[in-house]
């Protein structure tokens, strides 16, 4: 049966481009979006360090003193949230906090926490313990050893992700920290670069797509026809060039498949015409051997004691005249002339032919009268007349004085035909089952070895396949698939 084209060179093509270039593409945007919110985070970062060290040194020490005992509303609360506000316009924040370390004692010397003093968001009141702050301690120590920093991006109450500075107040006594808060807005483009890098990725990944749906099916749809072409020169078509479409390597393959076909064609048209010198060379001689021999039977008809060796001879003579027609019509066979054809009438015909060549042997028949299958009539019934007789000589050898039985039958298997033929022989021998279908293998005595093969080649140049099998009760099957054709 012809093989199909699968389609699997074009789909290595895809997975061999496809994949890297994913893989590239996803590497590439995961690594650029990694590298900008780095940049930019650390921009943010240095921004609100530095917003944090300006706020700082706009508040001095003995104002954060005197916040510390001063109560209530005072000059001096008034003046530093005035300078606050100044430095949250200034520096472009959301939030300004100045917090100093507890002094009284209620926490522990290693765990210190800080009370607020001014909060221009007015969320934490003076003296409030500013609890926030306490997972950036280490913030907070890196300011006080006069190294202004930012924190890590926290998630605020809002669910907004946010960013603080940090700053010491004072010299080498810390009077409290300048605390700046502003929201990591630097998300909002980073989003938006994370979306013109799925679009460009996906357009790229478009883009190489589709140019390798391009390249695989101009590299695979040459490589199939090529390969159909070489079907086509091993069934023996040898008429029709192969096409050559390209320059490359599929092209010089192409030019060298058809220089092949072309020497093969030669070579096959030389074969003909010394078959045809031989069939002339053999065939006449054979005939005189035919003539003299009745020639011979006349002289000797008083002399009956000789008569069978006159016999032999031309027994002889006419399986050599046998032998020489299979040869030739095996070696010189035409392509086959496709068409409907009504398998139950051929069977008829061959039926016909069959009987008779051999001793009795039943032969049945289970044949649908409607059933059509797309063959060459003369080859087909060919085919099908050496099966038949195949069969007929292999129910002689297990029952010589008759009773064995050939049975033929055809089903139709989807768009196929099926044709059977069964006997109850002695089966054919595993080892032999391919080597029974070469040409000039024989089995039997007086067998030419063409007959097997020639069912072979008419099946395959009618795009079907044959094979034999061991029958259920004893004996040989012989499967033949054929294209069939739709009822009339």
């Amino acid at each position: 049966m012809r093989e199909k084209p699968s389609g699997r060179l074009q789909t290595r093509l895809l997975l061999g481009t496809l994949g890297p270039t994913m893989l590239a593409l996803a590497a590439f945007g995961l690594l650029a979006h990694e590298i900008a919110r780095r940049v930019l985070d650390d921009e943010l970062g240095r921004r609100l360090a530095l917003a944090a060290a300006g706020t700082a040194g706009m508040v001095l020490p003995d104002q954060m003193a005197a916040l510390a005992v001063e109560e209530g509303e005072s000059l001096t609360l008034a003046n530093v949230r005035r300078r606050l506000a100044t430095a949250r316009e200034r520096f472009d924040v959301r939030r300004v906090l100045l917090v100093a370390p507890r002094t009284d004692g209620a926490a522990k010397a290693d765990d210190a926490g800080f009370v607020a003093r001014v909060d221009t968001d007015g969320r934490l009141s003076p003296g409030a313990e500013a609890y926030e702050l306490g997972a950036d301690r280490l913030e907070l120590a890196r300011a006080a050893a006069g190294r202004p920093t930012a924190s890590p991006l926290f998630i605020g109450h809002d669910h907004v992700p946010y960013k603080r500075g940090y700053a010491a107040i004072g010299g080498d006594a810390v009077a409290g920290f300048a605390v700046v808060e502003a929201s990591a807005d630097y998300l909002v483009p980073l989003r938006a670069l994370r979306r013109q890098l799925l679009i460009g990725g996906g357009s790229a990944l478009g883009v190489v797509l589709g140019v390798t749906i391009w390249m695989a099916r101009r590299v695979s749809r040459p490589v199939v026809r090529l390969a159909a072409a070489a079907e086509r020169i091993g069934r023996g078509n040898l008429d029709a060039p192969v096409p050559i479409e390209t320059t490359d390597e599929v092209g010089l393959l192409a030019r060298t498949i058809d220089r092949m076909r072309a020497a093969l064609k030669a070579r096959d048209e030389r074969l003909q015409m010394m078959l045809a010198g031989i069939a002339h060379e053999v065939r006449n001689p054979l005939g005189g051997l035919e003539l003299y021999a009745g020639l011979l039977r006349e002289a000797l008809g008083d002399r009956p004691e000789r008569l069978e060796e006159v016999r032999r001879i031309e027994r002889e003579v006419h399986y050599l005249k046998i032998v020489v027609a299979e040869f030739l019509e095996y070696a010189r066979r035409p392509r086959p002339e496709l068409g409907p054809q009504r398998l139950h009438a051929m069977f008829d015909e061959v039926r016909e032919l069959a009987v008779g060549t051999e001793p009795p042997a039943v032969i049945e028949d289970r044949i649908d009268p409607a059933l059509l299958v797309s063959a060459d009539a003369g080859q087909l019934r060919r085919a099908l007349l050496n099966l038949i007789r195949n069969a007929i000589a292999a129910v002689t050898r297990n029952h010589p004085r008759g009773g064995g039985h050939v049975r033929v039958s055809a089903l139709r298997d989807g768009g196929r035909v099926r044709v059977i033929v069964e006997d109850d022989g002695p089966g054919v021998e595993l080892s032999l089952r391919e080597k029974i279908f070469t040409p000039f293998f024989t089995t039997r005595e007086k067998g030419t070895g063409l007959g097997l093969a020639f069912v072979r080649e008419i099946v395959r140049d009618h795009g079907g396949q044959v094979a034999v099998e061991d029958a259920p009760g004893g004996g040989a099957v012989f499967r033949v698939d054929l294209p069939g054709e739709a009822a009339a």
